[in-house]
């Protein structure tokens, strides 16, 4: 699971980058599944489905477009999402991406999690 560490973030928005490479082939941290947030005077944070255990996005979705898998993880199938965002209306942590349209989950590069490969400062950790 990935793990956000303020104290060493600087700000610099690679996690969002490599995550829009990974994802879109392209730059656009409009679709990055984590978004840094500029809380200045203060440390920003890092924003991302925290496949929290309650987890009432599945509960909230009327078109079953989110599910579990064996191991209770989260899985998301587009081909089903209407777009609604209902889940992310309903996250605890207020930290689920969106790119306008539809939730972007993070889905940890299929166990790569290239974010945290990338960080400079090691703000991101497993």
């Amino acid at each position: 699971m990935l793990k956000f560490k303020k104290d060493k973030c600087v700000g610099c928005s690679i996690c969002e980058i490599i995550c829009s490479m990974e994802h879109e082939g392209c730059v656009n941290t409009k679709k990055a599944r984590l978004r840094y947030r500029d809380n200045w005077p203060q440390i920003g944070r890092v924003d991302f489905c925290r496949n929290c255990a309650a987890k009432p996005c599945v509960k909230a979705c009327k078109e079953q477009a989110l599910s579990m898998d064996s191991e209770k993880n989260l899985q998301f199938n587009i081909d089903l999402c209407t777009g609604c965002l209902d889940c992310s209306e309903v996250c605890p942590f207020g930290t689920l991406p969106t790119d306008g349209k539809y939730p972007l989950f993070c889905d940890s590069c299929n166990g790569m999690y290239q974010c945290v490969n990338w960080c400079p400062t090691k703000a991101l950790v497993r």
